[in-house]
């Protein structure tokens, strides 16, 4: 699934964030040329292919649409924020990705359990496959925001909230405000666009979220009809699964214009 050594994954964000070019061939020099702090001397199918692409794409740090390899919304985000805050937003990525997108059980993650030991009774291959995702977890969880002090970076700056799947609960009519502020009317918006729309709405409202999170946001919005969907002809790593269906685009729905 993720085979990315976790140390690496810092250097790799710095790398792709300052390629303004957004051109595959770019990164990939950066990534492995002598100087690199990712993987000098390594070739591209070693390095970029078999490590560094899979990682960011799954965690939607990056899209990759040759020739081009670009930052997508969780990638986007991490490059706005202060350094204080970096480690600890890609501490929130990676567990909302455990536990929103994978749907694991708080138990079976660290600090609690973990990952390698929960998988060993489907089998050896089933732990390999979850190795990479169980020592992303463990080497940032010291980051986690669960875990900040109150005086977290600079003593001026404001501690961001996070939000989390529960956030608007019992507060709906909040989403419905978020929807309105953050989606454009009248035209049709790609789905990437939506999500890095809604979360940088909520950083300006100094809360930081995840993708991952911004998806359940986007699918209660089409439940209640805030928000109207557009299918995708077949399923991306970018695509928005509704019942087993890719969705693609969105826009406001008739009654928000």
């Amino acid at each position: 699934m993720i085979k990315l050594p976790p140390a690496k994954l810092d250097a790799c964000l710095r790398v792709l964030s300052s390629t303004s070019s957004e051109r595959r061939q770019d990164v990939i020099r950066k990534i492995t040329n002598r100087d690199s702090d990712v993987y000098p001397g390594f070739t591209p199918k070693r390095a970029f292919r078999a490590l560094v692409a899979p990682a960011l794409t799954r965690l939607h740090f990056a899209r990759s649409e040759p020739p081009l390899f670009r930052l997508a919304p969780n990638g986007k985000i991490w490059k706005m924020l202060d350094e204080s805050f970096k480690q600890a937003y890609v501490s929130l990525v990676l567990f909302d990705f455990a536990k929103v997108k994978l749907g694991l059980n708080h138990s079976v993650l660290p600090p609690t359990g973990s990952l390698r030991e929960a998988a060993r009774r489907f089998g050896e291959r089933t732990v390999d496959r979850v190795r990479g995702l169980d020592h992303m977890l463990r080497f940032y969880l010291p980051y986690h925001p669960s875990n900040w002090a109150n005086d977290i970076g600079n003593s001026n700056r404001i501690r961001p909230e996070v939000a989390d799947l529960a956030y608007f609960k019992g507060r709906e009519e909040g989403l419905e405000e978020l929807i309105n502020a953050a989606v454009p009317r009248g035209r049709i918006i790609h789905i990437d666009e939506a999500r890095c729309r809604l979360m940088e709405k909520m950083l300006s409202r100094n809360v930081l979220s995840s993708s991952f999170v911004a998806d359940e946001w986007l699918k209660e919005a089409m439940h209640k009809m805030l928000m109207n969907a557009f299918k995708d002809a077949y399923t991306t790593i970018d695509s928005l699964i509704i019942n087993g269906r890719p969705i693609g685009a969105v826009m406001l729905g008739r009654e928000q214009r």
